[in-house]
């Protein structure tokens, strides 16, 4: 059964004034509700709606778009422009463009073909009352009209009716990709939200804690390459289901920060030697990563992880072409900056970090990292 357009959607456009205000510039509440016009009681609500759903943050009782917020209020002018463009000489206000988008589902009934009413009642699942609206509605706006006993769009309503599309689209991509879009926004190359439209996002909110993490291990088992941009704040190379795959001849490539790879040889020596000695492994060292991505043979993922408990938080993948083409210049990027480690122990370890320069490192932590192991395959 469909519904009278996104829901989601709808309210974006709803408080999307507050956020289109505070994307001109960080504003105090009271200030806010002074631009706009509204009520105390308003201002409350809607700062409250759009904090809550991570499109705006408060810092010192300023208030200021999140990245996710930016996306969004760029969706909603991108839209405005449509319609009003499109709706000319009508005029375009935002009554007008809130009405158009709760009518989305018929809109798209009408986008695949021409309907009577009792095909479009059937189609939506609701009431002949409710289908009889729908049809005055979009036939006042301009939208829809009648020939040879059905209902089609004009060309006016096509237009719009792609334009909503889209940005229903958009806003549950965005909202669904909320902390990569965070993650990734200062990130050279830069990509677009659009390419990652039918994604897999797994969180520990749909139910299963672990769903990021076996996400990502269910990809490593089914690819016969992995490069990777600190696996670590993804899945530890080390975690045996992963080690085994290495072992027994998955090509692994993998860019980590010094401390972490001085971590992993200090705390698991024994898997790490075994995996230096599987010839399938292959690690860089670089000082500063910007997030969790991981290339399989097929698709893309990208990992964020939760800062205070240091767990994944997202895991996004996808098969998007696009993505993997701005994956690929992303590694390549990081991987020509890194270090290369010659072999994955102590010693490569030591060679590696005297042959580049890593503040992060001191005497101290190479000390610690490269005393002699017994059985060391370094």
């Amino acid at each position: 059964m469909y519904t009278t357009g996104s829901d989601l959607a709808v309210e974006v456009l709803k408080h999307a004034p507050v956020l289109e205000e505070l994307d001109r510039e960080p504003l105090d509440r009271e200030t806010l509700e002074r631009r706009l016009g509204i009520s105390s009681t308003t201002g409350y609500r809607f700062t409250g709606w759009l904090t809550e759903r991570g499109l705006i943050e408060e810092t010192d009782k300023v208030f200021a778009p999140t990245v996710l917020g930016e996306t969004l209020a760029d969706d909603v002018s991108r839209l405005e422009a449509t319609v009003r463009s499109a709706l000319r000489p009508n005029r375009s206000e935002r009554e007008d463009l809130l009405k158009i988008v709760g009518l989305a589902s018929a809109l798209t009934a009408f986008r695949e073909k021409s309907r009577d009413r009792r095909d479009l009642e059937q189609w939506l699942g609701v009431s002949k009352s409710t289908s009889f609206r729908f049809i005055r509605s979009l036939t006042e706006l301009d939208l829809l009209e009648r020939a040879s006993g059905t209902y089609a769009l004009t060309t006016r309503g096509a237009v719009i009716a792609e334009a909503v599309d889209t940005f229903e689209t958009n806003v549950r991509t965005a909202v669904r990709l909320g902390p990569v879009l965070e993650t990734v926004r200062d990130v050279t190359p830069t990509i677009d939200i659009d390419a990652f439209a039918d994604a897999t996002v797994r969180t520990p909110e749909q139910g299963d804690a672990h769903s990021p993490v076996n996400r990502f291990i269910s990809l490593v088992k089914g690819t016969t390459s992995l490069r990777c941009i600190d696996s670590n704040s993804i899945v530890p190379l080390y975690i045996s289901d992963i080690q085994e795959r290495i072992v027994d001849g998955l090509e692994a490539e993998d860019i980590l920060t010094p401390l972490v790879v001085a971590n992993v040889l200090a705390e698991h020596p024994g898997k790490c030697i075994e995996a230096c000695r599987s010839g399938h492994l292959t690690v860089h060292l670089h000082e500063d990563l910007p997030y969790g991505l991981a290339i399989f043979d097929d698709r893309v993922g990208i990992g964020v992880r939760n800062e205070e408990t240091r767990t994944l938080q997202t895991f996004v993948d996808t098969d998007s072409p696009t993505v993997r083409e701005w994956a690929e210049a992303v590694f390549e990027s990081y991987r020509s900056e890194a270090v290369r480690m010659e072999r994955f122990g102590p010693r490569g370890f030591r060679s590696a970090i005297e042959s580049g320069r890593f503040d992060s490192v001191d005497d101290a932590d190479i000390a610690a990292i490269t005393r002699p192991h017994r059985s060391d395959g370094d």
